[in-house]
């Protein structure tokens, strides 16, 4: 399970991966692609995964950090896209339980609101319904509409009249799942990796700049550069798959792939310790600026608070740098400091924010970004290049399978090798790193590790790293001083840093900070070059960093941090 995967060893695996034809070469290191080469995985094929910067780098690290079935796709009538996205959300909250965790939601229906109270009970139960109906996996509970009285002691941050409003006549309450997106990339690629037993790679930081054609006109294969080094080189592979969200216009350029098809939206979220907004659970709300829905979203100690979503069309053309700005803060903050009275958040309140741009599908005659649809699409090209696009993280065990099914049909890849490869469904087993509370702490006592560090920390390391934990467990207890936080009052330690070195394959400071951990937005702004300084120091000695390298890391890092932030000094 625990596969080491170091990025000390980065060289000796771009000359294996030269070596060798792959049946797949997967473009984009996001959870669309994680996907892809885990079914690969699971079916015997062999994969060559490869990402220009680091894994989830994109979207599938900027997200709201939800798997969820998506209540408001059922006003646009996509009961197929709600049916597909809540059974695999139940799927993965059930086999990966300490990363996919259930989060309680409230919907609440005012008397003059645009969600009225027989929209919201309506909404509540068609979703309940279309979730558990010959499901397999069902909802976390049973879906429930709370009367007033009772929504003003189960959540007393609720306000029990709004101005044009009205009265609040009742809530919807369901569940949803929380998670974090990159690690959840992160561990689907681990495990496609040990399923391999070697056959396949998983290069970050390796910029796809071309296709290799044969005297057909075919694609047999891509040049490669080595964003580090420079190095230039060749991958074969059977067939090549760009999954590669919102850069599938760019990377498709060369082949016939035709007019643009992605419509990039930028979403927002502003992060605010959760004590002063209140909220017990997450809420669905609505702008009180132009009707946009948007999350505030409970999160241990802090609330989330996003997203926005607008057309993203950067004068650059540079992808990759979305931030948020003043008036992204700001239309978010406007509407939850209306809906919650009581908190009158201000920009002193901000810990940190994050801004990602979502792939979705060119749809002719959609008026508005909220009503763009999430399903995906397969694209195929006279070369025999394949991309996906569009979709969302939480199908993306399905859009991948329905990639995979695509590619045998379309003589891409010979028939499946087994029977049972062929069936829908069939990579729905558990995942290798996912245990459920209960049982990490029966495995964590059974091993005497239980007393090596405090609880809190001993839960956050089951949320983030599952059975991985216990390597670390085991590191704190061979060397206690490892097991001490790096910052007072949040969890990070040597410990926990050594195990993403030695097993996450994370060659960059950002890496370690922004995707595999979420430190750049649960830790205060003004915390982060303390906390980098320390990270730095021990990814220098274990990559034998020489004081320059380390200082420009460290440098980078804090400049990342300051733009997600810069608005709050203007």
């Amino acid at each position: 399970m625990n596969r080491k995967w170091d990025a000390v060893n980065r060289e000796q695996e771009l000359k294996q991966i030269q070596s060798r034809e792959y049946d797949l070469i997967i473009i984009g290191g996001g959870i669309t692609g994680a996907g892809i080469a885990r079914e690969c995985a699971l079916r015997n094929l062999s994969f060559c995964l490869l990402e220009k910067n680091d894994f989830a780098f994109g979207t599938s690290s900027r997200s709201s950090k939800l798997f969820h079935g998506g209540m408001r796709y059922l006003s646009n009538l996509e009961f197929g896209l709600v049916r597909e996205s809540t059974t695999e959300r139940n799927w993965l909250r059930n086999h990966l339980p300490n990363l996919v965790r259930p989060l309680g939601f409230m919907y609440c229906a005012y008397q003059r609101g645009k969600d009225t109270p027989f929209k919201v009970r309506l909404a509540v139960r068609l979703y309940q319904y279309i979730s558990d109906c010959f499901s397999e996996h069902k909802n976390y509970r049973k879906s429930r509409i709370f009367k007033r009285d009772f929504v003003e002691e189960f959540e007393p941050a609720v306000p029990m009249e709004l101005p044009g409003m009205g009265k609040l006549v009742c809530a919807g309450f369901f569940y949803d799942t929380n998670c974090d997106d990159a690690r959840v990339t992160l561990e689907i690629i681990k495990e496609s990796l040990v399923y391999s037993e070697g056959r396949s790679a998983a290069i970050n930081y390796a910029k796809v700049e071309g296709f290799i054609k044969n005297s057909a006109g075919k694609v047999t294969g891509v040049s490669v550069r080595d964003v580090f080094s420079g190095q230039k080189f060749e991958i074969r592979g059977k067939v090549v798959v760009s999954a590669t969200g919102i850069w599938t216009d760019e990377v498709m350029a060369e082949t016939s792939y035709g007019e643009p098809k992605i419509y990039p939206t930028k979403g927002v979220h502003v992060i605010v310790p959760q004590e002063r907004i209140g909220n017990r659970n997450a809420f669905g709300v609505r702008s009180i600026d132009d009707g946009r829905f948007f999350f505030v979203l409970r999160r241990g100690p802090v609330s989330v608070i996003g997203t926005t979503d607008t057309a993203y069309y950067p004068e650059s053309k540079n992808l990759d740098e979305p931030w948020c700005k003043k008036e992204d803060c700001d239309y978010l903050l406007r509407s939850v400091n209306f809906l919650f009275p009581e908190a009158q958040l201000t920009y002193k309140d901000i810990i940190g924010t994050y801004a990602g741009i979502r792939p979705l599908i060119r749809q002719e005659g959609v008026e508005s970004e909220s009503q763009v649809s999430r399903s995906h699409e397969i694209f195929d090209t006279k070369e025999g290049v394949v991309a996906i696009a569009g979709g969302k993280s939480t199908t993306h065990r399905r859009m991948a399978e329905d990639l995979l099914f695509y590619l045998v049909k379309q003589n891409y890849l010979p028939p499946f090798a087994k029977k049972e490869y062929g069936r829908r469904g069939y990579s729905k087993i558990p995942f290798l790193v996912g245990i459920s509370w209960n049982d990490f702490k029966k495995l964590v006592a059974e091993k005497n590790l239980l007393e090596v560090c405090p609880m809190e920390q001993l839960k956050y390391l089951h949320q983030q790293y599952g059975r991985g934990a216990l390597l670390i467990l085991e590191d704190i207890k061979s060397h206690p001083s490892r097991g001490l936080p790096l910052l007072e009052n949040y969890p990070h330690c040597e410990a926990e840093i050594r195990y993403i070195l030695n097993y996450e394959n994370a060659p960059k400071l950002l890496d370690i900070l922004c995707r595999r951990t979420e430190a750049q937005w649960m830790i205060w702004h003004y915390l982060q070059r303390e906390l980098a300084e320390k990270v730095a120091a021990i990814a220098a000695e274990h990559y034998g960093w020489s004081e320059e390298v380390k200082a420009a890391e460290i440098e980078e890092y804090c400049r990342y941090v300051k733009n997600t932030v810069a608005f709050l000094e203007s």
